[in-house]
């Protein structure tokens, strides 16, 4: 290789800047590659996420678990307890059992279930059946009549069985005197149309206590719509046939103020209340809405 030359004339000073690169011009043979190296393993995974799909397992398992166990040999699953909390802190706890507690103000209350009642005896015609004060004449021979205090298995048993199966049933309930029932006590209204039986529990007896018939209650096709009382008078007949068949009891209007205009049937020689209940006006041509037997607190 010749000399480079300096192109600014070798000034003084000057060096060569290549003078020690070697030369690889020759035939030197290039020094061998490193072997690939063999690729790196796959980090291991992480612990925490392993951990999280093992807990997610195992509660899928328990789920299953209690749903298997939770459930009654039948196949159906075993009632549960539930809570209702109102917005003025009242609390009403059901269980499995149909019983229902209701805590308020530091007091606890406990409703019995609630079971249908079933038929008892034979049916009995309607027209045999008659509403009186203290329960209802049943004129077929051999049968007692209804009266009030009457078990309910039997007397509900026997409207049942004459009536069919009740329309509704509000099942065992805190009386509010709605139905003539002491405000706090228990009370369970069976409906057969516009009849309305009730039952009441005094010293953990179920018994019959009451009767409503009005014609706001509903289901006029139901038979207990034909109910009479002993001297003829049945819902939605007029206010001056009201007259007519107590003509021989003192019969008087008033207002309630919860019912509005209101008749009763007071009698003439005891002067104990027969009868009472709505009606739309005092005119002969208005109607009786209404059939109650005295209230239940009123006889208590």
């Amino acid at each position: 290789m010749s000399d480079p030359q300096d192109p600014y004339e070798n000034l003084p000073g000057w060096t060569d800047p290549y003078a020690d690169l070697t030369d690889i011009s020759g035939d030197t043979p290039l020094p061998p590659m490193e072997p690939p190296a063999t690729p790196p393993a796959q980090p291991p995974g992480s612990p925490l996420l392993t951990g999280l799909i093992i807990g997610l397992l195992l509660i899928a398992l328990s789920v299953a678990v209690f749903q298997v166990l939770g459930s009654d040999d039948s196949g159906t699953a075993a009632p549960s307890d539930t809570s209702t909390t109102t917005g003025d802190g009242d609390t009403s706890t059901t269980t499995g059992d149909g019983q229902t507690t209701t805590t308020d103000a530091g007091a606890t209350t406990t409703s019995p279930g609630t079971d249908p009642y079933p038929p008892v005896g034979d049916p009995i015609p309607v027209e045999d059946l008659k509403m009186k004060a203290d329960g209802f004449k049943v004129e077929v021979d051999g049968v007692s009549d209804i009266v009030f205090g009457t078990g309910a298995d039997s007397a509900i048993g026997q409207l049942v069985a004459s009536f069919g199966a009740s329309t509704q049933d509000t099942g065992w309930q805190v009386s509010t005197e709605q139905f003539g029932v002491c405000n706090g006590d228990f009370e369970r209204i069976v409906y057969f149309g516009p009849f309305a039986a009730i039952v009441t529990k005094p010293d953990g007896q179920e018994i019959f206590n009451g009767y409503r018939s009005d014609l706001q209650f509903g289901d006029l096709t139901n038979p207990a719509a034909s109910l009479e009382t002993l001297s003829g008078l049945k819902i939605g007949d007029t206010v001056g046939k009201l007259k007519e068949v107590y003509s021989g009891e003192k019969v008087e209007f008033s207002t309630d103020t919860k019912l509005g205009q209101i008749y009763q049937v007071i009698g003439g020689s005891t002067g104990n209340l027969l009868l009472w209940g709505p009606v739309d006006g005092t005119a002969d041509t208005d109607r009786v809405i209404g059939i109650y037997a005295p209230d239940v607190c009123d006889r208590s």
